[in-house]
């Protein structure tokens, strides 16, 4: 825990050094930076990803995917950025947490007032049009739920493929072997949570990385019938 906490504050000057050479070279570099940041954070909390062959397709992509994951704990955006690097949509409140907040920015994030309808619809925007220069990563869910009882995606997010045709999603899975014991619970503070998730000697997660999927195979159907379809590649692996 100590050691998270050192190396997060180390990282901090970076994140001033990112405002002063400009948002263009901050969305290339920053996500670099985070990612490996987030590879040795998984070294940290010892947890082990088995990883799919198929990954190697994607780590050097740079732009045109939507990745779409379930979410289960803190250890899911360590998890997705060590393997593919990339920005995050986030809710607005990570950003005024303290250092959290700061790599959030540095990764390039897209923060969401979730209570302002406005303010969906220009996610929507910012999403279609930020993806044809970077990965973006999304929980459509919006936030954490065990793998027992998932959430159902929001297809709000799903729109965006309407305005940006060019966009793949990449459905991925990530599969926890001690999800019940490290599940984010409900009302639970973030401190706590990652006391909870450091107190195990080791943890354990499968990515699947399924096929993608180019809304130009699927022509005529709805961005609530693409929601639909990619939320059950993505949550059909945590029923078996």
């Amino acid at each position: 825990m100590s050691l998270f906490i050192l190396l997060t504050l180390l990282l901090a000057p970076l994140y001033f050094l990112a405002l002063i050479i400009g948002y263009r070279w901050r969305t290339s570099i920053g996500p670099r930076i985070v990612q490996c940041y987030a590879t040795v954070c998984l070294v940290i909390f010892r947890v082990r990803i088995a990883a799919p062959k198929n990954r190697c397709a994607f780590r050097n992509v740079r732009r045109g995917i939507l990745i779409v994951a379930n979410h289960s704990n803190f250890l899911d955006i360590f998890v997705l950025s060590s393997v593919f690097g990339g920005a995050f949509v986030s809710k607005a409140e990570v950003r005024n947490y303290p250092i959290i907040g700061q790599i959030a920015s540095l990764m390039g994030n897209i923060f969401l007032d979730r209570d302002s309808r406005k303010e969906r619809l220009r996610l929507i925007k910012t999403i279609a049009r930020s993806c044809s220069d970077r990965i973006i990563v999304v929980f459509p869910q919006g936030t954490t739920s065990r793998a027992a009882e998932p959430l159902p995606f929001n297809r709000g997010i799903f729109k965006a493929i309407e305005l940006n045709p060019e966009i793949s999603l990449l459905p991925v899975t990530l599969s926890y072997r001690e999800e019940a014991e490290i599940a984010w619970q409900k009302f639970q503070s973030l401190a706590k949570h990652v006391m909870q998730v450091s107190s195990r000697e080791r943890v354990h997660v499968t990515v699947t990385v399924h096929p993608p999927v180019c809304i130009e195979d699927y022509r005529g159907r709805t961005s609530a019938d693409v929601c639909s379809m990619v939320e059950q590649i993505v949550l059909q692996p945590l029923k078996t």
